[in-house]
């Protein structure tokens, strides 16, 4: 698949996301739950890469029954609902690849009244500092990460 398809199917599937959030906020319905059981992560393990010794995952994410690749991660990824991580500030769904101390979230989050698909950094910490997840950035082509 290439970049433009890919790109114009993340769109296509924000878009009808966005459009729920509207309907949902001008109908005086809750906006968060509803919303957050239309999108489903799925993992696809990869395996170990050869050179490096790391997992690798393919992730890939539903809305509204239409299916959008979102590339291969390094690490094993989970979902962000039901796991130990909590979500973020404005963030409606997501997802972690995390391996040796690090990885990736790839996250949807509410910006203005849209949907905003974004990929950013996990850093568990140590003794002394604190775990992060930050440097997100809009997702606009498929990573390869």
């Amino acid at each position: 698949m290439n970049n433009r398809v890919a790109v114009g199917i993340i769109v296509l599937a924000l878009g009808v996301a966005s459009g729920w959030i509207w309907y949902s906020r001008t109908h005086q319905t809750l906006v968060s739950e509803p919303l957050r059981q239309e999108f489903t992560w799925s993992f696809v393990d990869r395996g170990v890469d050869a050179e490096t010794s790391v997992p690798k995952t393919d992730v890939a994410l539903r809305v509204a029954g239409v299916d959008i690749p979102l590339g291969t991660f390094d690490g094993t990824c989970t979902a962000i609902a039901g796991s130990a991580w909590p979500f973020l500030a404005n963030e409606i769904s997501g997802a972690i690849c995390y391996f040796a101390g690090g990885g990736k979230e790839i996250g949807v989050f509410e910006e203005g009244g849209k949907l905003v698909l974004k990929v950013g950094d996990v850093d568990e910490g140590d003794a002394e500092h604190p775990g992060t997840r930050s440097n997100f950035v809009p997702l606009t082509k498929q990573p390869t990460l």
